[in-house]
Parts: structure tokens; C-alpha cells; sequence
């Protein structure tokens, strides 16, 4: 029998090689269509479906015990609370106070300061536009003396010299106003015109003697003094807590007195303080 290198050789002299291969090919073939060979493969199918099986198994069972998060349930946007916005659109105002007159004085009409005061006491209403600013409008009364000082300048209202002697004024009034709020403080700027409905010169006289009525003292008083002008207006500032004290300012821009009038003018200040609601 000749042996395998011979028969290679002479195949590939006999150019027959390619029929080598055609057969171990067909044998390879012919082998693993043998029984044996076909039922070892189907027993590695088995092992196949069967550790498929379990990894899919174990896979459902680790998901089942690990869910995934549920998203967390919907929450509706809350709506802002609006009430702090809220404005109550309506201003009170009542009041009483008492001021004292500021200001420069000529010599010849000088005032006592200190003495030379007003009062005053009213009420309004008004609308706030924010809850920090709004308009409004007071009524009042209002009285103010000119205590005048006693010596030989003194020519108001004439030379006479007395134990004292003021001018006063009784006055309706009405008063438009800007309130600005801030914290717990308010701020009022505004413009007042007065009616001096009743006007007066008082003068008060003691006697170390009685005089000729058996009098120790007399009060003398002139009404409706023509040399004084019915109205007069200017401007009020007003600060101070809205439910309680505050202060005052009033700057009176007309005059006192008539035009052509041979007096000089009295002090134009009023500084002050009131209590009552501003709100």
C-alpha cells in the first residue's frame, strides 16, 4: 500500500489534487451525518434553550423586585396669595391738635412766641390709589392768636399798651392733600385755604385801682376787623404715626393783612402737633 506522501505526489503529477479535497469533504460530511454526531448537537441545543430559559427567569425576577421608580404624582401650580395685595381704597382722617406760630415778626407788630398759638380740630376722607399713596381732603376749625408783644414800637393795632393784647382769627378751612405711607409712618403734603369767619382784637387791663365801674380788671374786645383779609391759604405738611401723634407744618403764603394796609406783617410759620386717625 503506498503511502500517503506518494500518493499526494502523485496526484498532484497526475493533477488530480483537487479530488483530494472533494473527498475529505465528502467525508467530513458523511461523519457528522452519523446518528451519534447529529444527538450530540441536539443535546448542546437543550443546554442551550435551558440556561436561555433561566437567564430570562432570573432577568423578570430581578425587574419584578427592583420596579422602577413610579414619577411622583402631579402636583397642581398653588395660586399666590394675593390678599396682601389687596387695597382698601378708602382714607379716614379725624383729628385735633395744637400748634404754636414761627416765624420772623417786625418790631413794630412783634409777637410773643410761645404764647402766640392755634388750635385745630377736623376730619376728611379720601381714596388710595396703592396701598402707599393716595389724595384726600380735611375740614376743619381753626383758631389762631397773635399774642402781641407790649412797648413803645407796638403799632398794632395802635400805640396803647396793655397788660396783653392779641389778634385772633377763627377760621373754616379745607385742606387738599398727597399721602405717601411708609412702615409705620405717613407723610401728607397739601394746600389749605381758611375762612376767617370771625376776627377779633382782645386787650386785657388790670388796675391797682378800681376804675370808674368799680373794676379791678377789663377785657376789651373789637370784633370784625376790616384791616384783616377774610381769607388766607398756603401749604400743610403733616408727619407722624396714622394711628396716633404726629407733626405739623404750615406755611401761610397770603397775607394777614388788607392791601395798603400801614401794618406790617405777622409771622407766616405754624409748627405743631395732633393726635388722631390717619389712615
Amino acid at each position: 500500500m503506498p503511502e500517503e506522501g506518494e500518493v499526494c505526489t502523485k496526484m498532484a503529477k497526475n493533477g488530480s489534487f483537487g479530488n483530494v479535497w472533494q473527498s475529505y469533504v465528502l467525508a467530513f460530511t458523511n461523519y457528522f451525518s452519523k446518528p451519534y454526531i447529529c444527538s450530540h448537537i441536539t443535546q448542546l441545543m437543550k443546554i442551550k434553550y435551558s440556561v436561555t430559559a433561566v437567564l430570562m427567569a432570573t432577568t423578570i425576577s430581578l425587574i419584578a423586585q427592583n420596579p422602577a421608580p413610579t414619577p411622583a404624582p402631579f402636583k397642581p401650580v398653588s395660586i399666590p396669595d394675593t390678599s396682601s395685595y389687596n387695597v382698601d381704597h378708602k382714607m379716614k382722617d379725624a383729628f385735633i391738635g395744637l400748634g404754636f406760630v414761627m416765624g420772623p415778626s417786625d418790631f413794630r407788630a412783634k409777637v410773643r412766641y410761645g404764647t402766640s398759638r392755634e388750635f385745630i380740630i377736623g376730619a376728611g376722607f379720601g381714596y388710595k390709589f396703592v396701598k402707599w399713596n393716595g389724595i384726600g381732603i380735611d375740614i376743619y376749625y381753626k383758631s389762631t392768636g397773635y399774642f402781641l408783644t407790649q412797648d413803645s414800637n407796638k403799632i398794632l393795632p395802635n400805640t396803647i399798651q396793655h397788660n396783653s393784647e392779641k389778634i385772633s382769627l377763627d377760621n373754616f378751612g379745607g385742606l387738599v392733600f398727597d399721602r405717601f405711607t411708609f412702615g409705620k409712618l405717613f407723610f401728607d403734603g397739601g394746600f389749605y385755604y381758611d375762612w376767617a369767619f370771625y376776627t377779633k382784637h382782645i386787650a386785657w387791663d388790670n388796675y391797682t385801682v378800681a376804675n370808674g365801674s368799680g373794676g379791678s380788671s377789663t377785657k376789651a374786645i373789637d370784633r370784625q376787623l376790616v384791616f384783616l383779609n377774610p381769607s388766607n391759604y398756603g401749604l400743610m405738611f403733616r408727619l407722624g404715626n396714622p394711628n396716633g401723634a404726629s407733626f405739623y407744618f404750615n406755611y401761610r403764603m397770603s397775607n394777614v393783612f388788607k392791601s395798603g394796609s400801614i401794618y406790617p406783617e405777622l409771622p407766616p410759620y405754624v409748627i405743631g402737633i395732633t393726635i388722631g386717625l390717619h389712615s
